[in-house]
């Protein structure tokens, strides 16, 4: 059975899984170790992961005996049945949870996740890859493809080979004698070989011995035509490789060196997929629990840095994750040395180039996955978050410039067609400098999501037809609010 929640907006009566065999004890306790053992890759941890022990991907509300969806998209499978975890932004406003969505819904909302995880800097996925010809319902399915496109191209170019320790009998010498083995031979006859470790400059290594496994697993997992192409291809290409079992330990192991960074992605990959909770984890055909969840708050975020870098590059120097200021300095009564706390985090610093007419001031921007509320008949209606306010005038303080953006994504239920209907413009007075001055603070809904997809009249490989004349207005969007002085 197949249940359907949206982050923070729909729930799921307890009692509805009971009848499937799911308690609530045991789903508490499988999400706990999910949490416990979520992936070691910065990617796959939301920005509010403190480290907490206590899992974050569903929350139980005891009042009405339902749960929800937090700040994940995915999937947990268990026991046989499945909870799909869906973007706020796609809920159309009325289904229960139990509802499935159409399959044309589905193929749409995966189509969007495939498309923002091609602009993913971490994930590093080139654009030209992506291909929304038979863009899969599952996104389990979207990461497999992602994952063979990538390293299908990679292996085009360039395999993984190193030089690895090897030791064989021999009837020559290479490299060192191994003389214990030696004497030991020629005390029972076998003088004539000897045991030698040398050096081996070689594709079986153990790099390669994880992605053939990884490789051979998803082949038996995978439902698509495509996807199970490019899989058996790169089959092929390490067909000179040993086969055996990997683990995620076996990832641990494996130190690439800086010739060959590219293939950092496709071990993180791996080292998702052969997660102590991943699909690969049970080495069985049969796998009853596992889990891929993502975090939506880095998964907006990471999408408005790579499309800013891909899309702008010549307009403006980006930076980001920028943390070299911090808000505040305190000196303890028992030093006179000060000490630096509360460190500023910029998700975007950006520099305009020469020819714009605010080129001395930088620009920052946040990120916010949120829902913006505006209303235009309605100021009070219409409000960024007071504690976002509050970090943007910090920001603006420290980093000493009057310009200040934040980013929200559109919705599915209020898409942000018109630029000035999903723009709110704050200005706040500062008389520090002696003289009235004032910071601009711009809240901007941008149109991440294509309404016309979930139209009858699309299906997959249509998104692909749309989304170049939306990219093209969404960079147009971005230009516009990030060169216009309010």
């Amino acid at each position: 059975m197949d249940f359907y929640l949206y982050e923070y907006r729909t729930r799921l009566p307890l009692a509805t899984l009971a009848e499937y065999g799911i308690s609530a004890s045991d789903l508490q306790a499988h999400l706990q170790q999910l949490w416990v053992n979520r992936p070691r890759v910065p990617f796959w941890r939301a920005p509010n992961d403190d480290g907490s022990t206590k899992q974050r991907f569903l929350r139980f509300h005891g009042e009405d005996g339902t749960i929800s969806a937090r700040n994940y998209v995915g999937q947990i499978q268990i026991n046989g049945h499945t909870l799909h975890l869906l973007p706020k932004v796609f809920w159309p406003g009325s289904a229960p949870a139990t509802t499935e969505p159409s399959e044309l819904s589905l193929q749409a909302m995966h189509a969007h996740l495939f498309w923002w995880l091609r602009y993913s800097h971490k994930l590093r996925f080139p654009r030209a890859l992506a291909s929304f010809e038979a863009v899969p319902t599952s996104l389990y399915e979207v990461l497999i493809l992602l994952f063979a496109q990538y390293t299908h191209e990679l292996l085009s170019r360039a395999h993984y080979q190193y030089y690895q320790e090897v030791s064989e009998d021999l009837n020559t010498l290479r490299g060192q004698v191994n003389f214990t083995a030696y004497a030991r031979y020629f005390g029972t006859g076998r003088g004539h070989y000897l045991p030698c470790t040398y050096d081996s400059f070689q594709p079986d290594n153990r790099f390669n011995r994880i992605l053939r496994y990884v490789t051979s697993q998803l082949l038996n997992r995978t439902t698509q035509d495509h996807t199970r192409h490019l899989l058996q291809e790169i089959h092929f290409q390490l067909d000179e490789v040993a086969d055996q079992t990997a683990t995620l330990a076996d990832c641990d192991q494996v130190q690439l060196s800086p010739l060959f960074d590219d293939f950092r992605v496709v071990l993180d990959y791996c080292r998702l997929f052969l997660a102590d909770n991943g699909p690969l984890a049970s080495h069985t055909p049969d796998v009853r629990v596992f889990a891929i969840l993502l975090p939506t708050e880095v998964l907006f975020e990471d999408f408005i840095e790579g499309f800013v870098r891909t899309h702008l590059a010549t307009q403006f120097q980006v930076r980001s994750q920028t943390r070299d200021l911090y808000l505040a300095e305190v000196t303890p009564n028992d030093t006179k040395k000060p000490q630096k706390l509360f460190q500023l985090r910029h998700d975007l610093l950006l520099r305009a180039k020469p020819s714009k007419k605010h080129q001395d001031y930088p620009i920052v921007v946040d990120t916010k996955y949120k829902l913006l509320p505006i209303d235009s008949g309605s100021i009070e209606a219409s409000s960024v978050a007071q504690a976002d306010m509050y970090q943007l005038v910090s920001y603006a303080l420290r980093r000493g410039t009057p310009y200040t953006h934040l980013f929200y994504p559109d919705s599915l239920r209020h898409p942000a067609s018109d630029p000035l209907d999903n723009r709110l413009d704050y200005s706040v007075k500062s008389k520090l400098a002696g003289a009235e001055t004032f910071i601009t603070i711009s809240a901007h809904r941008l149109p991440i999501v294509l309404t016309a997809a979930f139209s009858e009249n699309y299906s997959a490989s249509g998104f692909g037809e749309i989304l170049p004349d939306h990219e093209q207005a969404l960079q147009a969007r971005l230009l516009s609010a990030l060169s216009t002085v309010s």
